[in-house]
């Protein structure tokens, strides 16, 4: 017998991973608030029909209706065992139509054979038809006081409302990866079965959530191996999986080493990887480090332990505006390839883009530079192509060091400080050494006053950030933003300049988002003023950058920071 048989739950106690539910549904056969429908929904193998199997015995118990059955009585042998009368299951995906419904509508009338109450178990209820679902409808409103459903599904949002509005619903999680392993360690264990952790969680990650998979890909592993079972084995027995070759990607691009990071999209095609899958996961991989920046608790939900604390550790070193901007165009890349039909290139260019801001000419990457030496990571402007190499200062000027940086061994600087230190060394500092390392070249620009603490090069920095919290809460602005650019600030007012009319004419009917969006990022409100480009303009043009190399971009760009 296949080991998700053998260890299918018989008890409350054994379904893991589904806390609340199980406690519900105990309180409520303890104080015998026992409802005559119930809906069990939730991805696969998260334990929805053996949780109706428990609950059918808990209430069919000799001892019962008892939360915790002894499942040795007769009446428990016998729905173990499939044979009980007065409990039945029934496949929706086979009996959908009216006829069956019909059949089954004036079997409810009779009472139980042998046992307390009849319980139904239907399982798939989402495959019932139109027909047969209306036909089932007054039953399962107003049942015999003797009968109990319990129905389970994959898919409760294809179910009517008209059902959804007579049952209970219980909503089954996906299996945690921790908790996971934890059960097919004391099952591995209990059947002779030499399996290590690292090898436990690859299964549990390809598992996906559902422990049946996992328990099935166990006992395959384990026959496969014919021995101890080790994460190459796993490997070996069901290649690998999309996730390591994302997590490769991730590495190498974060590291700024364009080399491997087309090496690992080289292997992954060649090892049969779906490009698109192969985005997504790195999207998944990248969500992970900005989950970890902003609650690392909630990673124990989707990591194994020494996983979440790898991806903690890297999201520690990695500032927040790199993993958004990593984000934006991993997702603009999936976008593309479904457009395109060639995921391959797309994430290739995606990938290149982010790893080769430093030669990036679009406002977009200078204001990613820019805000990467905000963040106090200004090494991380300087990539690398397949080996570590550093940029050297512009025309011999001379770099001095930040605050707290330490000299090595040969006299050579250290990188600035690292994420944990980034509150004990501000922006500000950053602009102190750039004007003390670098002088201006330029007279700065007359016509940007500063507001406050703002100025208009800070605010076209953070504008990526505006624009993501704008669009998120109103899509329609996707389109318009793309194509408008921060003008100018006066005392009062930001003046955008949009490119059209029906361009500044959404952006003028969504001022209340954009100005929230503003604010968040700001942390200050401010006016925003919509201007068309080459029309009519209260404003005085914004000052250029200079026509310089990338370099000289992000160094004027520093120089005007407050």
């Amino acid at each position: 017998m296949s080991l998700y048989r053998t260890w299918r739950p018989k008890s409350f106690a054994d379904l893991v991973g589904q806390d609340a539910v199980v406690r519900t549904l105990t309180t409520a056969i303890d104080t015998g608030r026992l409802a005559h429908a119930y809906l069990f929904s939730g991805p696969r193998g998260s334990g929805k029909t053996s949780a109706a199997k428990i609950l059918a015995r808990c209430i069919e118990c000799v001892h019962g209706p008892t939360a915790t059955p002894d499942n040795t009585c007769e009446n428990c042998r016998a729905i173990l065992a499939g044979s009980a009368l007065d409990v039945l299951e029934i496949d929706a995906a086979s009996n959908r139509g009216i006829d069956e419904i019909r059949a089954l509508r004036d079997a409810v009338k009779f009472a139980p054979a042998t046992m307390r109450m009849k319980v139904y178990i239907i399982d798939e209820a989402h495959m019932l038809t139109k027909e047969g679902a209306n036909a089932f409808l007054k039953t399962l409103e107003e049942p015999p006081p003797y009968a109990v459903f319990i129905l389970a599904t994959t898919a409760p949002e294809s179910l009517p409302p008209t059902i959804l509005s007579r049952c209970q619903r219980y909503a089954f999680r996906r299996i945690p990866v921790e908790t996971m392993i934890a059960r097919m360690r004391t099952i591995a264990a209990a059947e002779g079965i030499a399996i290590d952790d690292a090898a436990l969680g690859a299964i549990a990650y390809r598992a996906d959530g559902g422990l049946r998979d996992a328990l099935t890909m166990l006992e395959q592993v384990a026959a496969f191996a014919g021995g101890p079972v080790a994460v190459e084995t796993v490997d070996a027995a069901f290649g690998q999986t999309g996730r390591e070759f994302a997590r490769r990607l991730l590495a190498a691009a974060l590291d700024g080493d364009a080399t491997a990071a087309l090496l690992a999209i080289d292997d992954a095609s060649d090892a049969g990887t779906d490009m698109a899958g192969l985005i997504r996961g790195t999207i998944a991989e990248f969500r992970h480090l900005l989950v970890a920046r902003v609650n690392p608790e909630l990673l124990a939900r989707e990591l194994s332990g020494d996983d979440a604390a790898a991806a903690l550790e890297r999201a520690r070193a990695t500032p927040q505006g790199r993993l958004i901007r990593a984000l934006r165009l991993l997702v603009d890349a999936l976008a593309a390839a479904r457009g395109s039909g060639n995921a391959r290139l797309e994430i290739e260019t995606a990938v290149l883009r982010f790893i080769l801001q430093h030669e990036d000419p679009s406002l977009e990457a200078l204001a990613a530079r820019v805000a990467t030496l905000e963040n106090g990571a200004g090494g991380a402007l300087v990539q690398r192509g397949g080996g570590s190499a550093t940029k050297p200062p512009d025309r011999g000027r001379p770099v001095t060091p930040p605050p707290g940086a330490q000299r090595a061994a040969g006299g050579a600087v250290s990188a600035l400080p690292s994420d944990e230190t980034l509150a004990e060394y501000p922006a500000q500092a950053l602009a102190e050494r750039a004007r003390g390392a670098v002088p201006n070249p330029r007279p700065a620009a007359a016509n940007v006053p500063p507001v406050g603490d703002l100025s208009l090069h800070k605010i076209r920095a953070l504008w990526p950030n505006v624009r993501s919290r704008a669009e998120s809460a109103k899509p329609s602005l996707n389109g318009a933003l793309s194509q408008t650019n921060v003008a100018a600030l006066t005392a009062d007012a930001l003046m955008l300049h949009a490119p059209n009319r029906t361009s500044a004419d959404i952006l003028r009917s969504n001022l209340p988002a954009l100005r929230a969006a503003l604010a968040g990022v700001l942390g200050r409100p401010l006016e925003i003023r919509i201007n068309v480009e080459n029309g009519r303009s209260g404003a005085a043009p914004s000052p250029a950058p200079p026509d310089d190399e990338p370099g000289d971009l992000v160094r004027y760009a520093i120089e005007r920071l407050p």
